[in-house]
């Protein structure tokens, strides 16, 4: 069906897209949330305007992010080294803006316009996220692909494994059909991030030393801005974070955020820097499985 690639195993094109998604994140939802009417909302999220106002951040932030991914993604197809990475980037474009589509649904859900939702994600992407972003936009107006994809699907998409899996404990009590949201977006990020290690391997082992000094700065560059990011949200809104959890207590403090760590016991500075360890764990991790030392 198409030319043998060396990163090929199998797991990539549209007729493994379409078995994975109408099995793991499209079955039985509408817009993301069950048909079954199972996974309502904590009443106090229509009611609290302090919950509302962190929810409708966090929410604000995954659109951020998706918004950038479509665009980045759509902008790799035009200059991917094969036709099966066309392919496997055509599903990863429709991916993300359905999540994308599901994110905006939630916020419409919560009474925010359009014009109010840009304006929210206006608001919380701080400037640090922004360079983010903007340094991954870069890549692909340069049409490097193997650079893009590093910082695409590894990089952006790796972010997503440990804040994913936090979103998803947090908003266990409050919202359940948001986690179960995020929970089939963090099934699609996993096959993304797949992908790039993947394809990327197989770069990796053919470039030489002067291509790879520049792939690390790179990698080295939003290692940086991921910090950075993290920093400034603690500093800016951390304390909201944490009002609003305490506020709650009763209700989500039985929550395992972590492993043998129940929320109650865990301050939402010390969750926050966690999941920046975390990220920054498995970032090593990833970039040690492509050789990149």
């Amino acid at each position: 069906m198409y030319a043998h690639q060396d990163w090929d195993n199998g797991h990539w094109g549209i007729q493994t897209w379409l078995e994975r998604t109408a099995w793991r994140t499209l079955r039985n939802t509408t817009f993301g949330r069950s048909t079954e009417g199972d996974d309502q909302p904590h009443p106090a999220l229509f009611e609290d305007p302090l919950l509302k106002q962190v929810y409708l951040m966090d929410i604000a932030l995954f659109i951020g992010a998706e918004h950038t991914s479509y665009h980045a993604v759509s902008g790799m197809m035009r200059c991917a080294p094969d036709e099966l990475a066309e392919m496997q980037l055509g599903t990863q474009v429709f991916d993300e803006c359905r999540h994308y589509e599901v994110f905006c649904k939630r916020m419409a859900d919560m009474g925010v316009t359009p014009e109010k939702r840009l304006t929210l994600i206006d608001r919380y992407t701080t400037p640090a996220l922004r360079s983010f972003y903007d340094l991954i936009l870069e890549q692909v107006d340069r049409k490097d692909f193997y650079a893009a994809s590093i910082a695409q699907n590894l990089i952006m998409e790796g972010m997503a494994y440990p804040v994913y899996r936090y979103e998803i404990r947090y908003w266990s009590k409050i919202d359940p059909g948001l986690s179960k949201t995020i929970q089939g977006a963090f099934a699609d990020e996993a096959h993304h991030v797949g992908f790039g290690e993947a394809i990327n391997r197989a770069h990796v082992q053919r470039i030489g030393v002067d291509e790879r000094n520049r792939v690390l700065k790179l990698t080295h560059q939003f290692s940086l801005l991921m910090t950075q990011t993290f920093e400034e949200i603690i500093h800016r809104y951390i304390g909201l974070y944490q009002e609003c959890a305490n506020q709650y207590m009763d209700v989500m403090g039985d929550v395992e955020i972590f492993r043998g760590r129940k929320m109650a016991d865990v301050t939402e500075e010390e969750q926050a820097r966690t999941v920046l360890h975390e990220i920054q764990d498995e970032h090593r991790m990833r970039l040690e499985r492509l050789g990149l030392t």
